[in-house]
C-alpha cells in the first residue's frame, strides 16, 4: 500500500486500526499523530474508542494552538509536541501500551534489539524515559530529552512505549518491531539465557547487501503463471501478517516460477497489504528493474 497519497486523518485511522487489532492497545489507550507541512498537527482524540476511530473523529491542532475538530486532542498532546520541537526530522509519532513492552516498562528495563539483524535496522538503541504522569507537562519534557538525545524508540517507566519517524508507516514498524523484541526476549528467557548477535555479526549483515543487476520487465513480459503467483504469494504474505508470522517490516517469501527464476518480496515492504506489483521477479541473478528484492534474495537463491 502507498500511504503518501493518504490524508493524515485516513492513515491516522489505519495505523490505529492496526494497533488496536494486533492487541497491541486498549480502546481507551494509545495515541498516534502525524505534523504535516503546515506545521499543523493531526492527533487521535481523547476519550474515543480505538477500535471504531473512524476518519471525521481525528483532530487538528493548528500551529498556533487552534484545535479543529469534533473532539478534544489526546491528553497526551503534550509530549507528542514536545517531541516535534526538539525533534525537527520526526513527522509521526506512536504512542500505544502493548503487553510485552509494558513489561519491560514496570519492570525499568529496555529489550534488546540485536534478537535478528531487521530488529537492530529497524530500533537500534532504546532510550528509557523516568516516570511521568500521562498527559502532564513533565512527561513531556522527560521523554523530549531522549529523543534530542538521539534516540528514535524510548520506553516510558510504568506506562508504555513511544517511537518517532519520517512517517508514520516508520514510526509504527518501529514500534511493532520493538514489540517484536520484548515479546522474543520474555520467551527466550523462559528457555534459557538468550544470545543476542554480537556487533561483528551485526556488521557481516551491514555487507551483505548485494545489489544484483537488472533487467527490463513488466506487463507485456508476464505470462498467466506469474500473475497468478505473484497474487498467491501476496494472499499468503496477508495471511502470515494476520497469523502474527510477519511483522510490516520483518519476514520474507518467495516462490519458484521456473528452473532459473523465482519471485519474493521487495525491500522495504510493509507486509499489512502487498500488492502483486509489489513482488520482485529474479533471473538468471539478475532482478527486474525498478526494485530492490529482499535482503534474503541470495539465501533463497541458494536454497532454490
Amino acid at each position: 500500500m502507498n500511504y503518501d497519497f493518504l490524508h493524515p486523518r485516513d492513515e491516522i485511522t489505519l495505523t490505529i486500526s492496526r494497533i488496536y487489532k494486533n492487541k497491541m492497545t486498549t480502546t481507551t489507550g494509545g495515541n498516534l499523530s502525524i505534523l504535516d507541512e503546515n506545521g499543523d498537527m493531526w492527533i487521535t482524540p481523547a476519550g474515543i474508542d480505538k477500535g471504531s476511530l473512524t476518519p471525521a473523529d481525528i483532530v487538528c491542532v493548528k500551529q498556533d494552538g487552534t484545535v479543529i475538530g469534533t473532539h478534544k486532542p489526546s491528553s497526551e498532546y503534550p509530549f507528542h509536541r514536545a517531541i516535534y520541537d526538539v525533534r525537527p526530522d520526526l513527522t509521526a509519532v506512536v504512542h500505544a501500551h502493548p503487553v510485552a513492552l509494558v513489561a519491560f516498562s514496570i519492570s525499568k528495563r529496555i529489550p534488546n534489539t540485536r534478537i535478528v539483524p531487521q530488529t537492530y535496522r529497524w530500533n537500534g538503541k532504546v532510550g528509557f524515559a523516568p516516570y511521568g504522569v500521562p498527559g502532564s507537562v513533565d512527561l513531556g519534557e522527560k521523554l523530549a530529552a531522549k529523543f534530542a538525545a538521539g534516540f528514535d524508540s524510548v520506553i516510558l517507566e510504568s506506562h508504555g512505549v513511544c517511537c518517532g519517524g519520517t512517517n508514520l508507516q516508520d514510526a509504527f514498524q518501529r514500534f511493532e518491531t520493538l514489540e517484536l523484541c520484548a515479546r522474543t526476549e520474555i520467551k527466550a528467557s523462559q528457555l534459557g539465557t538468550p544470545q543476542f548477535l554480537t556487533e561483528e555479526q551485526l556488521q557481516l549483515e551491514s555487507k551483505s547487501d548485494i545489489r544484483l543487476a537488472t533487467f527490463e520487465h513488466g506487463l507485456a513480459g508476464m505470462n498467466v503463471t506469474e500473475k497468478d503467483l505473484r497474487n498467491k504469494i501476496c494472499e499468503f504474505i496477508g495471511r502470515g501478517y494476520r497469523q502474527g508470522l510477519f511483522t510490516g517490516a520483518t519476514g520474507s517469501l518467495s516462490a519458484r516460477l521456473d528452473a532459473n527464476s523465482f519471485l519474493i518480496t521487495q525491500h522495504p515492504l510493509d507486509r499489512f497489504s502487498v500488492k502483486p506489483e509489489e513482488i520482485v521477479l529474479v533471473r538468471n541473478g539478475k532482478c527486474e528493474a525498478g526494485k530492490k528484492p529482499s535482503y534474503a534474495a541470495l539465501t533463497h537463491r541458494a536454497i532454490y
